[in-house]
This record gives C-alpha cells, sequence and structure tokens, in this order.
C-alpha cells in the first residue's frame, strides 16, 4: 500500500486514516490535511470537483471566500454606506466589544465555559473530534492568553503533537483561531501544561472539575 503524500501547506505526514482534503492550486491538485484547510482557504485553493468562482466584478462570490467574508466587517443589503469621519470608527469599535469582561477573580468558570463551547462548535472543535478518533484521547488545557485578558487559549496535545487555538470572548463575530502549533510537548509554557480540561466521549472539550461535571 503506498504512502499517503505529505501536507502541500505543513509538510506534515498524513497518518494512515486521517481525513485527507483535495485542492487545486492553479492547475495543480494538492493534498491538504485535516488542521490546514482554513490556511488552503486563505490562500484561495479552490476544493477538488468545486467549480471556478466567478471573477470579480460579476456581483457573486465563491463559496470558498465565504470564511474570510466572516471574518471582514461588511454592510447589509440596503443599509446606508458608513460616513468616511474618524468619528464613526471611534463609535463602531467599541460596538462590537459592548459586554465588558467580569471580574476574573469570581467569574472565571464562566469565562472559561464560554470559550469551550464557542471552540467545540467551531472549526478547530471539529478538527480535536477528528484527530482523537485518529491518535486517541489528549491532553488539554484552557487559560487565559498572555497580555489580552479577553482571550482565551486553549491547548490539546497528543505524544508527538500539539495545537493552540484562540477564543475571543470579548468579540462574538471573530472566528475561533490557530495560534500555534508543535511536535514536542516540551515546548509548551508552562501554563500551558495546566491540564485543567479533557476530551469526552464524541471529541468534545470539556473543563475538569465540578462546573464541566453538570453539563
Amino acid at each position: 500500500m503506498s504512502a499517503e503524500p505529505p501536507c502541500a501547506i505543513c509538510g506534515r505526514t498524513i497518518l494512515a486514516g486521517e481525513r485527507i482534503h483535495g485542492f487545486v492550486d492553479g492547475s495543480e491538485e494538492r493534498s491538504v490535511c485535516e488542521l490546514c484547510v482554513a490556511r488552503a482557504e486563505r490562500l484561495r485553493w479552490r476544493p477538488v470537483g468545486e467549480p471556478e468562482p466567478e471573477r470579480p466584478g460579476d456581483g457573486h462570490e465563491g463559496r470558498w471566500r465565504l470564511r474570510g467574508l466572516l471574518r471582514r466587517p461588511h454592510r447589509r443589503p440596503g443599509s446606508p454606506a458608513p460616513a468616511p469621519a474618524s468619528t464613526s470608527d471611534s463609535v463602531a469599535a467599541p460596538a462590537r466589544r459592548a459586554r465588558p469582561l467580569p471580574p476574573a477573580d469570581d467569574q472565571a468558570p464562566s469565562f472559561f465555559e464560554r470559550a469551550v463551547a464557542r471552540f467545540n462548535s467551531s472549526e478547530g472543535g471539529r478538527t480535536v473530534v477528528g484527530l482523537t478518533r485518529t491518535l486517541g484521547e489528549p491532553l488539554a488545557s484552557v487559560g487565559a492568553a498572555a497580555g489580552r485578558p479577553d482571550e482565551v487559549r486553549i491547548t490539546v496535545a497528543w505524544e508527538l503533537s500539539w495545537y493552540q487555538w484562540g477564543v475571543d470572548i470579548g468579540d462574538e463575530l471573530r472566528p475561533v483561531f490557530e495560534i500555534d502549533k508543535g511536535r514536542e510537548i516540551e515546548q509548551l509554557d508552562r501554563a500551558a501544561q495546566q491540564w485543567n480540561a479533557s476530551v469526552a466521549e464524541g471529541g468534545r472539550l470539556v473543563l475538569a472539575g465540578e462546573r464541566a461535571g453538570q453539563r
């Protein structure tokens, strides 16, 4: 049986049984692993079997650009265009972060639970589900991102690989984003190795302790 091709983006050898995604870069087909699908889309590679998107100016966008559009603020059809004055920017920016963060000392469990719920329904959560089926149960930790009080850092680690994602609790419209990944657990800082979460049956991330147990 021939070996699976390496991922065309990260170069990682694709494990047996791991899902492979086919993309077209120009006229060349490329194999992409589950973790690099979002990067392939940002590079505007077209999924195999999907027709080429409409050219700019035709009034349509290709379906493969949907995630990119969701990451950018946009005007609803029929609504007035925003005023060019700088004062409008100063008003619009806080509106996306309308909810002030609660004090970290007594509201931290709720803060982290919200981050875990968003992660489980994201592309990153689906990646963990798929890798858990292939690599087994991982270690996991959930903690505040250094220097960013409104963001939560989620670390999921197996014996030979680890991944980190960020969840911006202050911005409900911002998708869960990948922070970093590596191969050796020793590369992680001490805070990331505080294994205070686990991956339950079905691949969903849950916090350790009484509050997670009540889900």
